[in-house]
């Protein structure tokens, strides 16, 4: 069973992985930092900014639309990725 690390040792291990990283590394942790900071704003297909109300939205329109049966089943799109 995999141990459960505490806070405290999970920010000491990043740290350190921080202070060996190199840029590729730190420019990932960064790009997940600065995300994970900013959930305010979310982004569409082609890269446009989304604030969370339209974010919220889009999802309540997209349940509405797998109530009223309107979606594609994993069978379906299955069959359909068949006749490409």
């Amino acid at each position: 069973m995999p141990e459960i690390m505490n806070t405290s040792r999970i920010r000491k291990e990043l740290h350190e992985s921080i202070d060996k990283g190199d840029k590729r590394f730190l420019r990932l942790i960064h790009a997940v930092v600065t995300a994970y900071e900013s959930d305010e704003e979310d982004y569409t297909l082609h890269g446009t900014p989304m604030d969370a109300e339209n974010y919220k939205a889009r999802i309540r329109k997209a349940r509405e639309r797998v109530k009223s049966g309107y979606y594609t089943t994993q069978e379906d799109l299955e069959k359909e990725m068949e006749q490409w």
